[in-house]
């Protein structure tokens, strides 16, 4: 995968990874808010953003044979459209919360993807794990994380998808990580 110098990039992509540059410290500023996750989720899924129609993002546990979802967001139940989350973070994270699509994934338990921690989940297993959600036609990206875990995001692309530059979202994806 080649990487875009930031020059390169056009204004929707310019506003995007200006926007999500920012998060870091968001996520700094906000360590000890519980479900910062889902706030997360909903920065790289919403219109502005990648324009997801859904997204789950889900951590694969090899060491301990374990998948959990971790946040949800599907657009159709996110209600706080033309608000600024970061203002009432605690507010939002409770309605998101509320959300079923969130609490369906959140509830999510099952057996690792993995075969081994050095493995990435095999793209058959995450087309199951994605139909096992109720998602349809759905992309994803995983990527390592700390102590042997993998992140897992499957999202379904809205008429938006066009916009989004999936580099882009692959470098940014790991933010999730950081909650």
């Amino acid at each position: 995968m080649s990487t875009k110098a930031l020059h390169e990039l056009d204004s929707h992509e310019g506003q995007l990874v200006s926007r999500l540059l920012d998060l870091p410290h968001k996520i700094l500023s906000h360590d000890d808010l519980e479900g910062l996750q889902q706030l997360i989720l909903y920065e790289l899924a919403h219109d502005k953003s990648f324009g997801f129609k859904k997204a789950s993002y889900l951590i694969d546990n090899p060491e301990f044979n374990c998948l959990k979802g971790v946040a949800g967001y599907d657009r159709d139940e996110c209600s706080i459209a033309g608000t600024n989350p970061w203002e009432n973070p605690r507010g939002f994270i409770d309605n998101m919360s509320q959300a079923k699509f969130h609490q369906h994934v959140a509830s999510f338990l099952n057996h690792s993807l993995c075969k081994a921690q050095d493995k990435d989940p095999e793209a058959d297993a995450i087309k199951a794990l994605s139909d096992n959600l109720g998602m349809q036609n759905s992309s994803f990206i995983t990527w390592r994380m700390r102590h042997g875990n993998h992140g897992i995001l499957l999202f379904e692309e809205s008429a938006l998808a066009h916009h989004r530059n999936p580099e882009l979202l692959h470098h940014f994806v790991a933010l999730l990580s950081l909650c």
